[in-house]
């Protein structure tokens, strides 16, 4: 079965036609148009649409070619609108940039430098193609990590295009040094010592009410207990 570019060129190719030939008058005929300034062309229209269209498949193999082609199809594409962004970061005037992200593009500020991240690690050399992830979340979880930790991804074969983003956060997650709990010991003897003293004030409680009819725990008619001003004697 024809995969989808063999559809894009049949169909480029029927909508061109042979070319007109030269006449004399064509020297004296205005200047052409720039392609470039040209509307798209039905036949440029009709493949751009056959390059999104669902093929029939029915084997393993036909699944799997046209499943690979549009995956890679879409790295290029975010790789693409980050080497954009970069270079728009790069020219426009002071400000029109952040504007332009917050009032004329489909995606936030945060995916904007997320797109600029992943771009940026490619051009540099930091992350090759042939291991970049096929979506720039994932990607970004790479680009991220330090150079100590991105070769121990590398040492464990996380690097690849095929990992997934909740693979790349529990790689990082485990590099992190682990919080030590307090010490068993520690926690009993707070425990303990917690015990007692509740324990300690039931008794002074029971003893206020046998002896004074005094419940601490209770509202007391004009009564104010103030341990600070009591009088402890004699040069006190």
């Amino acid at each position: 079965m024809a995969n989808v570019k063999s559809f894009m060129k049949k169909a480029a190719e029927q909508g061109r036609g042979a070319p007109a030939p030269a006449t004399p008058a064509a020297a004296n005929s205005p200047a052409v148009t720039p392609a470039a300034s040209l509307p798209a062309s039905k036949a440029d229209r009709r493949a751009s649409d056959i390059s999104d269209a669902i093929v029939t498949c029915r084997t393993r193999q036909e699944f799997t070619q046209e499943i690979r082609y549009h995956w890679n199809r879409s790295r290029k594409e975010f790789l693409s609108i980050g080497r954009y962004l970069n270079r728009a970061k790069e020219t426009l005037p002071h400000g029109e940039f952040e504007s332009m992200i917050a009032s004329d593009m489909p995606f936030s500020v945060e995916t904007a430098f997320r797109f600029r991240a992943v771009a940026d690690a490619i051009d540099t050399g930091r992350l090759t193609m042939d291991v970049l992830p096929g979506a720039e979340s994932v990607a970004y979880q790479i680009v991220t990590m330090s150079p100590d930790e991105l070769e121990q991804a590398k040492a464990v074969g996380l690097i690849r295009p095929d990992v997934t983003r909740r693979q790349l956060i529990a790689f990082k997650q485990s590099l992190r040094p682990v919080k030590a709990p307090p010490p068993a010991d520690a926690r009993k003897e707070l425990l303990r010592d917690y015990a007692r003293q509740k324990a300690r004030l039931a008794e002074l409680r029971a003893i206020l009410m046998r002896d004074h009819g005094i419940d601490p725990e209770k509202p007391m008619n004009g009564i104010t207990i103030d341990v600070e001003a009591e009088d402890v004697g004699p040069g006190a």
